[in-house]
């Protein structure tokens, strides 16, 4: 390359290299990472869960239900799963636990715990589970991880009080709810999700 060709690739890599780290009018533009992340909505028996989602993280989704008792009181549970197209290893599963009778202790920080350790131990972890506390939607709940007993991956478990009213004859009742969040994404993707969810009753 001539002196004269080189001058003019010079000037053409400084002015594309400009247009990438030129602040935009309102700051600096936004990364790659977020350009790609959009709010999704999604709609299961009486729930909607509302969420952040990267466009490169293709999912299938599907939904479970279950009921139980424990006493008097009637449990019923509605799983929202959304499981990788691409790799079935990984699946955030949404569930919403909720009660026919109030009682502090469903949603007190010993069950919360208690629930996130059997959640995460249900799915073949065995090591070095770690539990904090953690901000979910405003109220106080539990965010477990831990190591994957065969494949050596983490999976985090998370638990914390959803909002929630049984509609009756006789009138509209508080009651107790608990979501449940199991993830086998990575930490980022899980982190993303747990701090954008919110879980609202719609039924």
């Amino acid at each position: 390359m001539n002196i004269k060709n080189f001058g003019r690739a010079a000037i053409i890599i400084l002015a594309f290299s400009a247009s990438f780290s030129w602040p935009a009018a309102s700051g600096q533009l936004p990364s790659m990472t977020d350009l790609t992340v959009a709010t999704v909505k999604e709609e299961y028996g009486k729930w909607m869960v509302e969420f952040n989602w990267s466009d490169m993280d293709e999912y299938d989704r599907s939904v479970a239900h279950g009921d139980s008792t424990s006493g008097k009181t009637a449990i019923h549970t509605d799983t929202l799963i959304l499981a990788s197209s691409l790799d079935r290893s990984k699946a955030i599963k949404v569930s919403v636990i909720t009660y026919s009778q109030s009682d502090p202790s469903h949603v007190n920080m010993s069950s919360m715990a208690a629930l996130a350790n059997k959640t995460l131990a249900d799915s073949d972890v065995c090591q070095d589970i770690n539990v904090s506390e953690r901000l979910i939607e405003g109220r106080t709940g539990i965010f477990a991880s831990g190591l994957k007993c065969r494949t050596g991956k983490m999976a985090y478990a998370v638990a914390y009080p959803v909002l929630y009213h049984l509609d009756r004859p006789g009138g509209v009742l508080p009651s107790d709810a608990m979501g449940l969040i199991l993830s086998t994404y990575d930490r980022e993707v899980t982190e993303r999700f747990v701090n954008s969810i919110k879980i609202i009753q719609i039924k």
